[in-house]
């Protein structure tokens, strides 16, 4: 898991998809002109804009993926993501391969404040509580890129 800040970009060029990823974030200009599934990278990576108001933790659940990394980039408002180790995890709705996506509940690792320009990636082995509210519920405008994890040759 990285929390880190968009200004700081130029740390993860050792990564180039992550790096890619972060210059894409770095050139848009409104929110509102994000479509979704934009392709950054042919096969392998793409963004969406998404939108919600923010929630309190008790309505929210962890999330994880095995065939994407999760780069979440705050664009307005601000929102808490917990984050916990998906094999400490218990199920709450079985993995869906189709989906890329299984839910679960358990106690977290870590707790992080996103606010405008702030990002997070989230790799396959970390579960992510997303859409919490900071003190009250707030709309919060983000953007997900969804970057392929590589497979071994």
């Amino acid at each position: 898991m990285i929390f880190d800040s968009l200004k700081n970009k130029e740390n993860y060029k050792g990564d180039a998809e992550i790096y890619q990823a972060l210059c894409y974030l770095d050139k848009i200009g409104k929110w509102e002109e994000l479509l979704p599934n934009t392709v950054i990278q042919e096969d392998c990576s793409f963004a969406n804009p998404v939108s919600f108001v923010s929630k309190e933790e008790k309505e929210c659940a962890y999330e994880a993926h095995r065939k994407y990394i999760d780069l979440h980039y705050i664009m307005e408002g601000a929102e808490r993501i917990a984050t916990a180790d998906v094999c400490g995890l218990q199920v709450k709705t079985p993995f869906s391969e189709e989906k890329d996506i299984g839910f679960y509940t358990g106690q977290e690792s870590g707790r992080y404040l996103l606010k405008p320009g702030d990002f997070m990636v989230c790799y396959p082995s970390d579960a992510h509580k997303v859409a919490m509210m900071n003190e009250k519920p707030e709309t919060v405008k983000k953007i997900v890129v969804k970057i392929k994890v590589k497979t071994a040759q």
